[in-house]
């Protein structure tokens, strides 16, 4: 591609991928779900204001403008923000088992959301690198990581990188919100180097914890259609992009694309994440944290834990 002063040019296709409030638009087929115009509006407002906040002041702008349904689920999100910082640290321990950064190489992450994980990659990695469907989240990670980031509005099934660009791939909570994820995982292993490792963390279909994303028990264990009326009776939120995944699924896909170099972990909750749960959630937490060191228990939260992480290399 050659870069104009109105974006990227695609010799091959013939298109023009334009730059959108000075980050890159490769978005071409969107969800039915996605609205754009209230996408665009939204990263609009953000940007006037991008110099005169911070960027937890930018980021609490940002749920002004999109409230939550309500202050419950709200409360989970931002404990569940507050958390990522741990989490992301721990993926960076495990990416670094398999491989460490080498000068001059770069980490990408797929659905960078507001950039807690490139966050801490840009303290390890020499380049950093995120993409993500929503623009106003590239516009809060450009707040909070500078210029250092190269930054796109991106589908993760169409990923706009030469092939073998990254010593390392993440894609923390993303799977699980892919039209197509064997597509994303094909298009995630292109871009890795060869013995690259690739990220992945999801919610279990059947955890008997409440579904992370709207607060509320038994959702995975509804068929689809069920599971999305009984979201929006409940929420008054669309569910459509949300597809769970149990580990017999996830293990299915990640071995087509990772053959015999997939590890399904159960992680650990971070004590900013129990800081923030209610009592009964917090009690329970406490208690699958001890259990998940049984050797003999390790199966049950196969089927049954609060959510999965994945380490698989490129060969």
């Amino acid at each position: 591609m050659r870069v104009a002063s109105e974006g990227y040019e695609c010799a091959e296709c013939a298109r023009l991928y334009p730059f959108v409030f000075g980050i890159p638009d490769f978005r071409i087929s969107l969800p039915a779900h996605f609205d754009l115009s209230r996408d665009t509006e939204t990263a609009r407002v953000l940007v006037e204001s991008e110099k005169d906040l911070d960027f937890e002041g930018l980021l609490h702008l940002y749920y002004r403008l999109n409230p939550e349904p309500g202050e419950d689920l709200h409360d989970k999100h931002m404990a569940h923000l507050a958390g990522e910082e741990d989490q992301a640290r721990a993926a960076l321990e495990l990416i670094e088992e398999s491989r460490e950064f080498l000068p001059g190489e770069a980490v990408l992450e797929v659905g960078c959301g507001v950039g807690q994980y490139l966050a801490v990659a840009a303290e390890r990695a020499d380049h950093v690198a995120g993409v993500d469907l929503c623009l106003p989240f590239l516009v809060l990670t450009r707040k909070r990581l500078g210029p250092q980031a190269l930054l796109a509005a991106a589908d993760a099934g169409r990923l706009p990188f030469r092939d073998g660009a990254f010593a390392a791939v993440i894609a923390a909570d993303v799977i699980e919100h892919l039209a197509d994820p064997q597509q994303s995982l094909a298009e995630m292993g292109r871009v890795l180097v060869a013995g690259g490792p690739l990220f992945l963390s999801t919610p279990n279909r059947f955890s008997l914890s409440p579904e992370p994303h709207v607060g509320l028990w038994g959702v995975g264990y509804l068929p689809r259609r069920l599971a999305n009326r009984y979201v929006l009776r409940r929420r008054r939120i669309c569910y459509d992009d949300v597809r769970l995944l149990s580990a017999r699924s996830l293990s299915r896909m990640l071995h087509a694309h990772f053959p015999g170099r997939a590890r399904l972990l159960i992680p650990a909750l971070s004590p900013r994440q129990l800081q923030h749960f209610p009592p009964l959630k917090r009690r329970l937490a406490e208690a699958y944290l001890a259990l998940r060191r049984v050797p003999l228990l390790r199966g049950v939260f196969y089927c049954f834990g609060p959510f999965f992480q994945v380490v698989a290399e490129k060969r």
